[in-house]
C-alpha cells in the first residue's frame, strides 16, 4: 500500500492539479492587485495637478500636519459641492430669461387688433315691444303687452346682476311659459340665442359711418363690421377676421386721421334694459383670434361717453421665443408653440370663425366646461367653437340663472396653479382651476389710452349741403382707433444661459476651490477607468476559472488496485 506522505504530490493522486495550483496562487494575486492599486493611488496624489494633494504624502511633513491638509480638503470638498448645488439651483430657476430685441419694430408688421363695440341698451325698445305683442298673441290668457316687457326686462339678468331682486319663482314660471309659447315649430327647447340677437340693436341702426387710412368704407363687410358674440351678447365687431393682420407702410394706422373711425348713433330712444350706470357705450380691444370677454384677460374694456369725439389710442407689445426653447417641455418653458396645441373643431361650425389656441381661449374652454358641468347648460353669449362636446348642450334659460348666480365667483376667478396662501384657502378652493393652459409663445400684447372732444368739434368739420343741413345732427358719437405710436417693442424669450456659459461657470468654481482643469479630469478618469477595467477583467477571469473547475470536479479519479 503507498503511503500518503510518498504519494500526496503526485500528479494522478491530485484530483485536480490546476486548480490546486490556481487556488494556492489566489491569495498572492489579490494581494499583487490591492498593493498595485495602493502604490498607484500614492502615485496619482503625488503627481496630479490638483493643488495640495501632494501635501498628504510628502515626507517631509509630520503626522500632525498631514492632518491638516487633510481636512483642508474635506472641508474644501464639501463647500466646492455646496456651491456647486446652489449654482445649479440658480441656473434652473432663471433658465429663460425675456430680452428686448428691437424697441423700433415697425407697427405696420403688427397685427391691427378687432374692436368690438357694444350698445349699454342691449335689448332694443322697438324689438322687445314686437316681441311681447308676439307672446300676447301666443298666449291662451288674455294679457296687456305690459305685462309681458315687464317679465321681458328680467333678460337683462343674461348680461349681468344689475342689482334687481326678483323672486326666483317669477323666473322659472315665465320660462315655462316661453318653453310653450315662446318657441318656433322646428325648436325644442327654448333658443336664448336667437332670442336676444333679435331683441339686441342692430349694428346697422348703432354704426352709421365708417372710414379706414382717412377713406370711406362700406361699414358692413369681411373686411370692416360683422356681428360677433362677445361677452355682452351680439356687438359690432370690426377686423374680426384679422384681415388687417398683414399691412404695409402707407397703411399703418398710425394717427388719428389715418385710423379708423366711426360715427356711432347716441340717441337713447330706443333704450329699454341698460345694463350699466353709465352714458356711453362698451368697446373692446382684443386679438381677432380670441373670445373676448374680459374674465379670461387679454381684452381691454372702455366706456366712452355719448356725444363725444373720443380718441383711443393703442399700443403694441411682441412677445416671441425662440426656437431653441422647443427642446424643453411646454410646463418647463411655461408657454406652448404652435404646433403643440390642438384645439377641437366641430363639422357643423366648419363655415364660422375658427379659434386658434391662446390662453384667454383655453381659459374660456376650461370655463364652458365647468358651466356645462355644474349647471347644464350654455350661456348664449359663449362661442360654440370652444365647446368640447355639443351633445346635447342647450342655452342657458331665465330657469338656470340661479345656478349660474351661485357659481359666478367660481368662474371669475381662474387658477392654473395652486399656491398655499395664508388666509385665502378658501379662495385657491372655490376658484376654477384650469392646470393646462399655458401662454402662446408667440402673443402680441396690446395696452390703450382713451381721451376725447367735445362733439362740437367733430360737427364744425361737416360742411352743409345747399339746404343748410349737415350729414349728422348732434345726437352722435364719434370713435377714432389707430396706433398711438408707429413703432411697437419686440422682446423675445430665450435661454438666459448657453451650456458654453453654464460649462465656463462651474469650471471657474472648481477652479477657485481645488484648481480643477481638464488634465485633472483626464487623470482621474485614467485611473478610474484602469481599475475599473482591472476589476472586471478579473471577476471575468475568476467566473471562468470556477466554470472550469466545476466541471472538472463532476469527473471524479477512481484508483482501480
Amino acid at each position: 500500500m503507498a503511503k500518503p506522505e510518498t504519494t500526496s504530490n503526485a500528479i494522478w493522486w491530485i484530483k485536480n492539479p490546476k486548480a490546486a495550483s490556481e487556488k494556492k496562487s489566489k491569495g498572492t494575486r489579490k494581494n499583487s492587485l490591492g498593493s498595485a492599486f495602493c502604490l498607484d493611488m500614492t502615485d496619482l496624489l503625488r503627481n496630479i495637478s490638483l493643488q495640495g494633494y501632494n501635501k498628504l504624502l510628502s515626507p517631509d511633513l509630520t503626522l500632525g500636519q498631514r492632518i491638516i491638509w487633510m481636512l483642508l480638503h474635506i472641508t474644501t470638498t464639501v463647500t466646492l459641492v455646496v456651491v456647486l448645488s446652489l449654482t445649479w439651483e440658480q441656473f434652473v430657476a432663471q433658465s429663460f430669461v425675456t430680452n428686448l430685441k428691437d424697441p423700433l419694430y415697425p407697427v405696420e408688421s403688427v397685427p391691427f387688433p378687432a374692436v368690438s363695440i357694444c350698445t349699454n341698451n342691449r335689448i332694443s325698445r322697438q324689438a322687445v315691444f314686437k316681441y311681447a305683442e308676439e307672446l300676447r298673441q301666443n298666449s291662451p290668457v288674455s294679457r296687456p303687452v305690459e305685462y309681458y316687457l315687464r317679465r321681458l326686462a328680467y333678460f337683462r339678468e343674461f348680461y349681468i346682476n344689475v342689482g334687481v331682486v326678483v323672486d326666483t319663482d317669477d323666473f322659472n314660471s315665465f320660462q315655462t311659459f316661453l318653453d310653450v309659447f315662446g318657441t318656433w315649430n322646428n325648436e325644442t327647447f327654448f333658443d336664448t340665442r336667437r332670442i336676444m340677437k333679435m331683441l339686441t340693436p342692430t349694428c346697422q341702426d348703432f354704426v352709421l359711418k365708417c372710414s379706414l387710412a382717412n377713406v370711406d368704407i362700406p361699414c358692413f363687410s369681411r373686411t370692416a363690421f360683422q356681428e360677433s358674440i362677445t361677452m355682452y351678447g351680439p356687438c359690432c365687431t370690426f377686423n374680426k377676421e384679422n384681415t388687417l393682420k398683414q399691412r404695409n407702410f402707407t397703411n399703418r394706422l398710425a394717427s388719428a386721421e389715418l385710423g379708423l373711425k366711426v360715427v356711432l348713433n347716441a340717441s337713447r330712444s330706443d333704450n329699454f334694459a341698460p345694463i350699466l350706470k353709465t352714458n356711453g357705450y362698451i368697446v373692446l380691444v382684443h386679438n381677432a383670434e380670441n373670445y373676448p370677454t374680459v374674465s379670461s384677460s387679454n381684452v381691454l374694456e372702455m366706456f366712452p361717453g355719448q356725444e363725444e369725439d373720443s380718441y383711443l389710442q393703442i399700443y403694441a407689445r411682441v412677445v416671441d421665443t425662440d426656437d431653441s426653447l422647443k427642446s424643453f417641455s411646454p410646463f418647463g418653458r411655461r408657454c406652448y408653440f404652435d404646433h403643440e396645441m390642438q384645439t377641437p373643431r366641430h363639422e357643423e361650425l366648419v363655415t364660422s370663425i375658427i379659434y386658434s389656441y391662446s390662453f384667454p381661449n383655453c381659459i374660456t374652454r376650461c370655463r364652458i366646461r365647468s358651466i356645462i358641468a355644474l349647471c347644464r347648460c350654455l350661456p348664449f353669449q359663449m362661442p360654440l367653437q370652444l365647446v368640447e362636446n355639443l351633445d346635447g348642450v342647450v342655452y342657458c334659460t331665465l330657469g338656470h340663472l340661479s345656478c349660474i348666480n351661485q357659481y359666478l365667483f367660481k368662474w371669475r376667478n381662474v387658477l392654473t396653479e395652486r399656491l398655499i396662501i395664508p388666509g385665502l384657502e378658501r379662495e385657491t378652493e372655490e376658484a376654477l382651476y384650469c392646470p393646462q393652459c399655458l401662454p402662446s409663445c408667440g402673443d402680441i400684447q396690446y395696452r390703450v389710452s382713451l381721451s376725447a372732444l367735445p362733439i362740437d368739434n367733430y360737427l364744425a368739420t361737416l360742411k352743409p349741403n345747399e339746404h343748410n343741413e349737415t350729414e349728422f345732427s348732434s345726437d352722435i358719437s364719434v370713435l377714432r382707433v389707430y396706433f398711438g405710436d408707429p413703432y411697437a417693442q419686440y422682446y423675445i424669450r430665450l435661454l438666459n444661459n448657453t451650456w458654453f456659459e453654464v460649462f465656463s461657470t462651474i469650471g471657474n468654481i472648481m477652479s477657485i476651490f481645488v484648481g480643477f482643469s481638464t488634465v485633472a479630469i483626464f487623470e482621474i478618469l485614467f485611473f478610474l477607468t484602469k481599475y475599473i477595467y482591472a476589476g472586471c477583467h478579473r471577476i471575468a477571469e475568476q467566473n471562468l476559472l470556477d466554470r472550469k473547475a466545476k466541471q472538472l470536479e463532476e469527473k471524479k479519479l477512481y484508483i482501480c488496485p
